[in-house]
Order: C-alpha cells, then sequence, then structure tokens
C-alpha cells in the first residue's frame, strides 16, 4: 500500500473516555467505511443502512455515534507536508517512488491523493449529516442531558464545518482569487445525491453559518479529544484567515489568547505536546490507538525518505529544536531528521494524540492579521515576540513592516509546525512564492512549482464525475467520463 492508501483503524480514533463504541455506532463506522469501495464519494446510502433509525434515542448512543464520526476523520498530515515546503529527500528516497512522485508533484500521484482525500471527508460528513438528522428524536429527562445534547450537535456541527474547510483548501482555488469560482459539493440531504460545487464564497458562509450556531453553545471538556467551545473559536479564525477576513480572523484568535490557560507557551514541558497525556498547551487534538506517521521512516537504522528543509532554522537556545529535530546518521553525515511524532516512533514511544489546534496556532493566526492591518503591525510584532520568547528563539525585529513582516511571521509559523502540513496550505492561500523541490539532502534544486500552477488545486476526482454530471473539473485537469 502508498503512503495515503493505508487501511484505517475505524476504532483507532477515540477520546479515551468512550473507548468502547455501542453497537450502533460501530454499525455506523462499518458502513461508511465500506463506502470507499463504492464508486460514487457522494452516493451516500440511506441513513437506515448505517444503523437503525430507532436506536438512536439517548445522549449516550448519540455521544457513541459522535465517537465513530470522529474516528473516521482522516488525517492526511505527513502527505501535505511532503507536498509543500517543510522537507527535502533524502538518499533512499528512490525505495518508494509513490512519495518521491509525490514530492515531485507528478500529477497522477496528485490524482490519486485527491481520491483517497476526497472520499476521505465526505465519509466522515456523512457521518455527521447521519447523526445531525437523527439528533432532533434523542429525548432528553433532565437539564443536563439537554445541555449534553446541544453540545453534541455542536461538536458534530464543527466536525463538519472542519472536513470542508479542509476540502475547500485542497479543491478550491485561493479565495481571494475569485470569491465566486467553484469550491466543494455541500450535502443538503442523507442519501443518494447528485449536486454542483457551491461557490467558495457560499461554501465560506455556510461554513461560518454552522461555527456561530456551535459557537453559542457552552462546551468545554478537560479532555483534548473532543471539539470545544474553544476550538469552534480557533476554527472560526481560521476560516476568516482563508477568507481573508483579517480583522474578525484577529478577534476569535484574540478571544483565545486572552483567555489562554497557563502553561499554554512552550515555557514549561513543551515535549508534552507530543506524549500520551493531555496537554494545556492544545486546544484540540485527535485521540489514535493506531500507528501514526509511520510513513516518513523507511526503517529505524536507515532513515527516513525526508529530512527537514535547509530553510528551516532554529536559533540556538530554541527549545523547539530538541524536539522538532531528530538527529541521525545518514549517508555518512549527522542529518536533521523531523522529530515530533517521528521521534515518538523511533524511539518506541506511542503517538496517542494529533495535535490539531494549539495555542501557538491562534497567536500565528492573530499575528498574521494583524500583520495587514493598518496601524497595527505593533501588535503583530509583539504577539509573535512574546511566543517567540517563551520558546528561547529570537524575536522579531522591530524594524519590519509590511509584505516583509507577514513573511517573517509566516516563516517562524512554518518553523513551529513543521512536519504538520500548515505550510502547504499557507503556500496556497497567499501564493505570492513560487515552491522549491530540492535535491538529495538539500544540495541544490531540481525544480521550482510556480505560485500559479494548477496542481495547487486538486482534480476533482473521477468517481465523483463521473456519476455526477452536475459537478465541474478544476483548470488544468482532464474531465475523463
Amino acid at each position: 500500500m502508498n503512503i495515503y492508501q493505508k487501511k484505517k483503524d475505524t476504532a483507532s480514533l477515540k477520546p479515551k473516555r468512550l473507548e468502547r463504541l455501542l453497537h450502533y455506532g460501530r454499525l455506523l463506522c462499518a458502513g461508511i467505511m465500506l463506502l470507499g469501495c463504492g464508486s460514487c464519494s457522494l452516493d451516500i446510502p440511506p441513513a437506515d443502512q448505517y444503523s437503525d433509525p430507532d436506536a438512536i434515542t439517548g445522549v449516550g448512543t448519540a455521544r457513541s455515534l459522535l465517537s465513530s464520526a470522529y474516528a473516521l476523520y482522516p488525517h492526511y498530515e505527513y502527505e501535505f507536508s511532503v507536498l509543500g515546503s517543510d522537507f527535502c529527500p533524502t538518499s533512499i528516497i528512490g525505495k518508494d517512488m509513490e512519495q518521491k512522485n509525490l514530492y515531485l508533484w507528478q500529477d497522477n500521484t496528485i490524482s490519486d491523493f485527491a481520491e483517497t482525500v476526497w472520499l476521505g471527508y465526505y465519509k466522515t460528513i456523512a457521518a455527521c449529516d447521519v447523526l445531525l438528522e437523527r439528533l432532533p428524536a434523542v429525548q432528553t429527562v433532565t437539564a443536563e442531558e439537554q445541555t449534553r445534547k446541544r453540545q453534541i450537535e455542536a461538536e458534530t456541527k464543527t466536525l463538519k464545518a472542519l472536513c470542508y474547510l479542509n476540502l475547500l483548501r485542497v479543491f478550491a482555488p485561493p479565495y481571494d482569487l475569485n470569491p465566486q469560482a467553484d469550491g466543494v459539493v455541500l450535502k443538503k440531504v442523507v442519501g443518494l445525491e447528485h449536486r454542483g460545487r457551491s461557490s467558495i464564497e457560499t461554501c465560506v458562509s455556510t461554513l461560518r453559518q454552522w461555527l456561530l450556531e456551535a459557537e453559542k453553545v457552552e462546551n468545554e471538556p478537560t479532555a483534548n479529544g473532543w471539539l470545544s467551545q474553544s476550538a469552534v473559536r480557533y476554527l472560526l479564525a481560521d476560516l476568516e484567515l482563508y477568507a481573508g477576513n483579517y480583522a474578525e480572523a484577529a478577534r476569535w484568535a484574540m478571544l483565545l489568547l486572552e483567555h489562554k490557560p497557563e502553561g499554554a507557551y512552550p515555557k514549561g514541558d513543551y515535549e508534552s505536546l507530543w506524549k500520551e497525556t493531555s496537554c494545556t498547551g492544545r486546544i484540540f487534538a485527535f485521540y489514535t490507538r493506531s500507528p501514526y506517521y509511520t510513513a516518513i521512516q523507511y526503517d529505524r537504522k536507515e532513515g527516513d525518505y525526508f529530512a527537514l528543509s535547509p530553510q528551516i532554522v532554529y536559533a540556538e537556545g530554541d527549545i523547539r529544536s530538541r524536539v522538532h529535530i531528530y538527529p541521525q546518521e545518514m549517508a555518512g553525515a549527522e542529518r536533521r531528521l523531523l522529530g515530533k511524532y517521528n521521534r515518538n516512533n523511533k524511539e518506541g514511544k506511542v503517538n496517542r494524540y494529533v495535535n490539531t489546534m494549539r495555542y501557538a496556532g491562534a497567536c500565528f493566526m492573530a499575528a498574521e492579521a494583524y500583520s495587514r492591518m493598518q496601524g497595527q503591525e505593533a501588535v503583530a510584532r509583539r504577539l509573535v515576540n512574546d511566543y517567540l520568547v517563551s520558546c528561547g528563539a529570537a524575536p522579531l525585529s522591530d524594524e519590519l513592516t509590511g509584505a516583509a513582516l507577514t513573511d517573517a511571521i509566516l516563516q517562524e509559523k512554518q518553523k513551529e509546525f513543521v512536519g504538520e502540513g500548515m505550510a502547504y496550505f499557507d503556500c496556497k492561500r497567499l501564493h505570492r512564492h513560487p515552491l522549491t523541490r530540492w535535491n538529495i539532502w538539500g544540495q541544490g534544486t531540481s525544480a521550482t512549482i510556480a505560485s500559479d500552477d494548477y496542481r495547487w488545486t486538486f482534480p476533482i476526482p473521477r468517481s465523483e464525475y463521473r456519476y455526477n454530471e452536475v459537478v465541474t473539473q478544476n483548470a488544468g485537469w482532464p474531465l475523463l467520463r
């Protein structure tokens, strides 16, 4: 199997409190996983093929169904790091041509990956839609049960919005080029449905509505594995940044930063972000029991297919370097391999959390937004420097302004989130700089990907448009009925 056709254990991504799914949740997972063998990602069978429609009648079974939806959420953080600017190939990249071709942006490889991404997110969306359709029939007796029901609904809408935002990032062109361009298919009902793609602007407006509804619900669970009210605010900031609404992005991000808990920044145990326990630096992380981020490693002795890009350099004393960098001898020299999850795998430790939202992300979103607002550049520098100082890194110069300041913020953001796929989406969203394809060990460049290259916008998979006659294809990609 290649890196994006790995088997996914439907029971692997659950919060600890609900490790034993009820029968209905398991039926849902099994039904949705079978869709991967189908012909069209949006040809969703009627809901009663997932579970007994009369079974989801209480908040306990509804929560179990939601756990199933969390379990279906796909993880492509590694693949988008390969496509982005985080890595350079190592001397053993030739041992996996699938990964090498993905790094080189080969059309056929991107097309295959697009199929997997499209199906993966829409399966999770289908699970959310089933639950939202069932939820009105859920009976509550006490005020506590009513509160739990509202929280389940809010989490489901948030998970669904997260999936759609990721689909937009992958399958739609950058928002600022043309908000009326085709976005993705917004499903309206549970069941068979052939719909055209809504505009990017319509998609963003719809996601904003869902998230604003969810944000009104007080929901701050102690475990990192549930989408809390804080997670909703994080996603609202992310959505507004995607759409270029910088004042709103800053407002939502600052709401998080103004109420961040003690220890949210790395002055304490930064390594805890990659440990098994909950961590105050996280806002939300998917819980997993399956191996994670294993595809980067050929084997422990010979090393990895990719090393860190030579452009990612940490200052002496930056505490993140000892976590982000895993030194290993390869090809006769000590190389800078990726740490984080990859380090855990090499050292025989388990990865229990996939960090998805954390306070560092809110900091960088707010800083970027302020850097683009007139008269707010000093605020942007202060926010980033507060974080960098907590890491032991050098602060940004007070002389940085305008585009240079924004670029410096994004460079620091990449150093924070290296290997987590974020830099790829920032490059696409801003489309200001070409993307470098490095030679082995970063010794020179083999190619550059122009900022307007059609491959930044993935093709709508053939499995979709072959059976959905109203869906359109993205520019540059063939439509093969």
